[in-house]
């Protein structure tokens, strides 16, 4: 249990208190009329985003937001370059705390390359044959906007990527540019813990009860302490093939008789996502050494 002078925590070595967290509050001290409260207790987070946190010399989980079902990783066509390394780190996240994914390119009235065009939409067929609905679309055009938005209704999403890619623009485009809906999903509690994100939930369809939140954009999403012995199960394109290894425990690095080796070779396995899978290995065993070290 983690404590501060005020608040109680079941997250050991995590953020306090995070958006979308669900807690108990005291107005013991509250004025009146006053929209403070003290925030007593954090309850236990069903589902989670979280990151490595940036500048920390120490393993430190941020959690960016919990309680959310549905994460939406957003990515851009250009300006910003299509980064698919990023959306993998995003998809691992997702699914380690226990969300489901959702992954949308933007900008594409930009693209004037036809074989950026073709590459892109190779891009988004690998994510779908994984079972991730993909939506390539415009945030000035509307183009494809619609279908998000269905994908989304009788959901509570949240959007995350890399800064620069128009999450806010997309989120405007499904909201219609209505921002009276907002509401504020992060406050100060006195002296208690307290957020300061300046993430906002927005209420898509009152009828479905559908949300959408938004999150800060980042410049890099390190994975926090993701196990490089369980990494493998959240490639699910590993999950099948991985029962024909020869190795029980097959890393799927370096083992003879390797089936998901041979599915990359066989070019059944995106290589993309398959260097992707061994960059964050090697991050993960990396970040176990430093533990053993230090101890």
């Amino acid at each position: 249990v983690k404590t501060t002078k005020w608040t109680i925590s079941a997250e050991n070595n995590a953020t306090i208190v995070a958006v979308g967290d669900n807690v108990k509050i005291s107005l013991q001290n509250a004025q009146e009329d006053s929209n403070e409260a003290l925030i007593t207790e954090v309850l236990p987070r069903a589902t989670k985003l979280s990151r490595i946190a940036a500048g920390r010399r120490d393993s430190f989980e941020q959690i960016i937001v919990a309680n959310i079902g549905t994460l939406v990783i957003a990515a851009s066509a250009v300006e910003p370059p299509f980064r698919p390394g990023i959306i993998d780190r995003y998809v691992v996240a997702g699914l380690a705390g226990g969300m489901e994914i959702v992954i949308v390119i933007n900008k594409i009235d930009l693209i004037a390359d036809e074989d950026l065009l073709a590459v892109l939409q190779e891009y988004a067929e690998v994510y779908r044959g994984l079972g991730y609905p993909v939506f390539m679309l415009s945030a000035v055009t509307m183009e494809s906007i619609d279908g998000l938005r269905q994908e989304l209704i009788g959901k509570t999403s949240v959007f995350a990527g890399h800064s620069g890619v128009g999450k806010s623009s997309i989120i405007n485009a499904l909201m219609g540019n209505d921002q009276e809906r907002t509401g504020r999903l992060s406050k100060k509690y006195g002296r208690g813990a307290h957020t300061t994100s300046s993430s906002v939930l927005l209420e898509l369809d009152a009828t479905t009860d559908s949300y959408v939140a938004d999150t800060p954009g980042v410049r890099e999403f390190g994975n926090f302490e993701i196990d490089p012995i369980t990494l493998k199960f959240f490639f699910v394109e590993f999950l099948e093939l991985q029962t024909h290894c020869r190795i029980t425990n097959c890393t799927h690095l370096h083992e003879p008789d390797c089936a998901v080796l041979r599915a990359v070779d066989d070019e059944k396995i995106s290589i993309d996502r398959y260097a992707s899978y061994v960059k964050l290995y090697e991050e993960a065993i990396q970040r176990e050494k430093k533990k053993r070290d230090k101890t």
